[in-house]
């Protein structure tokens, strides 16, 4: 049977940066970028939308050869009672020919166990350093949804239904994904900026501003004293 694909092991198979990351917070003492992992990330969101949405497109299509088994399959994710077991329903997954196993037709929360274990979710809290952080603005393009859609359409072509499925419903999302990976880089922006903003000035620009104020005054008074001394001679 073929393991299931969840939206956390999709992030990390196809390399997205820190796509995990919901909150980046900035900490101007270590000068680190600290990127913490929720259900509110919105690249979390665009892959478990875009999950639900090829299971459903491709649970349809078993349907019109098994009919009844979108129905039945939908029963065991809610665990009814009244659901077919699982032996069951890829019994009738392998006498249609279906190129998944069950497992790749269930939703992450039923077979990820770092989605089940609420706990190991803290394990996605990374800290960032600030030259890192800066990779990480330069290595975004302007166009990241490229580079996911060649590897969709690889998987595709070696692969199942489902990621044919897959590869087609990105391709009509990839402006709604881009916009996931440009305010992440806006976050990462934003915290190199706030560490840079921290960081006292250095004592020679400080020395130079100073002699650079000095000077200033000295040419104040020098042009006061000559405008006075023009005035007593005028006089």
């Amino acid at each position: 049977m073929a393991a299931t694909v969840s939206a956390v092991g999709l992030i990390a198979t196809l390399g997205a940066p820190v796509a995990l990351a919901d909150t980046i917070t900035a900490d101007t003492e270590r000068e680190t970028c600290v990127a913490s992992q929720n259900d509110n990330s919105s690249v979390i969101r665009f892959w478990e939308n875009l999950e639900d949405d090829v299971r459903d497109q491709r649970l349809t299509e078993l349907d019109a050869e098994d009919p009844g088994i979108k129905t039945d399959i939908e029963e065991f994710i809610a665990e009814e009672p009244v659901a077919p077991s699982a032996a069951e329903l890829q019994r009738r997954l392998d006498a249609v020919e279906a190129d998944e196993g069950l497992a790749m037709l269930l939703p992450e929360s039923r077979t990820d166990p770092e989605v089940v274990d609420l706990q190991n979710r803290q394990r996605f809290q990374t800290d960032y350093t600030y030259d890192e952080a800066q990779q990480i603005i330069e290595d975004i393009p302007e166009d990241p949804a490229a580079n996911v859609q060649q590897q969709l359409d690889q998987a595709a072509d070696a692969g199942t239904r489902l990621a044919e499925i897959r590869s087609e419903v990105f391709s009509e999302r990839t402006e709604e994904y881009n916009q996931t990976q440009f305010e992440l880089r806006e976050d990462f922006q934003a915290c190199v900026d706030a560490i840079d903003d921290a960081r006292p000035i250095p004592l020679q620009y400080l020395i130079l501003g100073g002699a650079i104020a000095l000077a200033l005054v000295a040419l104040g008074i020098r042009a006061w004293s000559n405008s006075r001394k023009g005035t007593r001679h005028a006089g």
